[in-house]
């Protein structure tokens, strides 16, 4: 799992701090947990910043475990199902296919995300000016055109990413930029409530 944690120094607002007792705690676990949220937003107005038209579902590829009185961090983290293929442009790498090969687009209509809708190898194996198979050792779907084809989709025993998503270093500026912040309005929260 691709997470990044959210930590508290106490030393720079002691005194406060021990005003809070039994409250610090609870405090500190409200302000990691805010904390925590503003790295996820900050994640999320990043993935557009960074990546080609993400759909929808990356949009929600962000999640946080809050913190509690008795586990006092907080996690941002990739969700399991986006982190399958996230992964790969947080950390860069090669990408083996789950089946039998990757399909790589190379002339057929994407959607408005870049990407094949579901079912397009389908549909175009079912016309008969189109196939799969090898021409000139590259193997793929190609379409017939006269005398000539083209191929439109390629088939890939495995794809190599570079890392293009920076998620350690935007969730650690979110943090930075609002950590002691959060951390004093939550202490100062729990003080008042506990008057």
């Amino acid at each position: 799992m691709i997470f990044a944690s959210v930590k508290h120094d106490l030393l720079a607002n002691a005194l406060k701090f021990k005003k809070a007792g039994k409250q610090l705690p609870f405090g500190i676990a409200k302000g990691l947990t805010a904390t925590a949220k503003d790295a996820q937003a900050a994640l999320g107005k990043a993935l557009p910043e960074n990546l080609d038209r993400p759909t929808p579902f990356t949009m929600k590829a962000f999640g946080v475990e809050p913190a509690t009185k008795q586990k006092q961090y907080a996690k941002v983290f990739i969700k399991d199902d986006q982190e399958k293929y996230l992964q790969y442009q947080v950390a860069g790498g090669t990408r083996t296919p789950a089946r039998r090969v990757v399909v790589v687009p190379k002339g057929v209509r994407l959607n408005q995300y870049g990407n094949m809708t579901r079912g397009a190898i389908k549909k175009l194996l079912a016309r008969k000016d189109v196939f799969s198979g090898k021409v000139k050792g590259v193997a793929g779907i190609y379409q017939r055109k006269g005398t000539h084809v083209q191929l439109i989709v390629s088939y890939a025993d495995r794809v190599q990413y570079k890392k293009r998503f920076p998620f350690g270093e935007i969730g650690q500026a979110a943090v930075k930029a609002s950590s002691a912040k959060n951390l004093i309005a939550a202490i100062d929260a729990a003080l008042a409530s506990a008057r």
